[in-house]
């Protein structure tokens, strides 16, 4: 399935909802700060796009909006810590694409992400992009497959953790292609990098902020897009699904997402979803957000529902067909 097609709307103006009740009897609300928790350590898709909003979300709300990471558990750590939070809009989850995977490669699954919360709205949906050390072997896909073929056993690849798309990325092109690849578990995508660079692990299956600026700098090498389109940073690097038949149906992305306890009353949502919409518009975000790779989405609490629900029950039968445990 095309990435795209995941996306309920394109990114469009603000979405008003109705407020149960008369909204002018309701006490005002934020009147204290606001906690964005990032269940990952710092340098990964939510934590890039959670700092890049949270000072414009915390001009529309008129109280701060404070980013905090909670890493572990391949997300669960911090995703849970939200879960069992008041639900008052006062404590929200910047999530990726991995609050609602890694729990779906647990047995039993520590928690039903598509039960536990409602979406806020669903804020920018990533590619992932294979990359490897600047001095690696292989110059291209293709030497790439030729590598990994030759060394079985042999070559790691580091991953945001336990169920994240980064793990995913790995484990489905070792079962669509047969390659014995290891599996080395990090807090966080920005770790993996950082130990890729230190030549600890030899490859990331990495999302696309995360790898950009050592991309740039030419510490790194892109050798494939993992979704079904070309990314438009970087137009010579072919696909993974071009690269060879067998990887036809390869498509790893991964999205940023706002969400809150399914309890949170609908006037903390509203209020939420304007400020983040407000703050994805704002005109000196948009090169940053193209830059790294953000493909822009706004969408409605009822569409970003629809959509985790169909993301957990797809991820679901694909991890259970593939047979992905979270190697804990």
């Amino acid at each position: 399935m095309r990435r795209r097609h995941l996306l309920a709307a394109p990114f469009a103006a603000p979405l008003i909802l109705p407020v149960q009740g008369q909204a002018q009897a309701q006490p005002s609300w934020p009147d204290r700060p606001v906690t964005m928790v990032v269940p990952f350590a710092p340098g990964g898709t939510p934590d890039v796009a959670a700092r890049l909003v949270a000072p414009k979300m915390t001009e529309a709300l008129g109280q701060p909006v404070v980013v905090e990471n909670r890493a572990g558990g391949g997300s669960t750590i911090g995703t849970r810590s939200v879960l069992q939070a008041k639900p008052d809009g006062n404590t929200v989850l910047m999530g990726s694409i991995s609050f609602m995977m890694a729990p779906l490669t647990m047995d039993p699954p520590p928690f039903d992400s598509a039960k536990g919360f409602r979406v806020v709205s669903l804020m920018a949906s990533v590619p992932y992009i294979l990359v490897v050390r600047a001095d690696a072997p292989p110059q291209d896909i293709a030497g790439f497959h030729k590598w990994v073929a030759d060394n079985p056993g042999k070559l790691s690849y580091g991953s945001a953790g336990n169920g994240t798309p980064l793990h995913l990325g790995g484990a489905i092109y070792a079962l669509l292609t047969g390659a014995d690849l290891l599996h080395v578990a990090y807090r966080g995508s920005g770790p993996a990098l950082a130990d890729l660079l230190a030549g600890q692990v030899n490859m990331v299956f990495a999302d696309v902020p995360a790898a950009t600026p050592h991309i740039k700098a030419g510490t790194l090498r892109p050798l494939a897009s993992l979704v079904q389109h070309r990314i438009a940073a970087f137009p010579d690097v072919p696909t993974m699904a071009e690269s060879d038949p067998r990887l036809a149906e390869y498509d790893i992305y991964t999205w940023a997402m706002l969400a809150a306890p399914k309890a949170t009353p609908d006037q903390p949502v509203t209020r939420l979803h304007a400020a983040l919409a407000a703050a994805a518009r704002e005109p000196a975000l948009q090169p940053r957000f193209a830059d790294l790779g953000f493909d822009m989405v706004m969408n409605t609490p009822a569409e970003g529902d629809a959509l985790l629900a169909r993301e957990q029950a797809k991820w679901a039968s694909l991890i259970k067909r593939a047979g992905i445990k979270a190697d804990l």
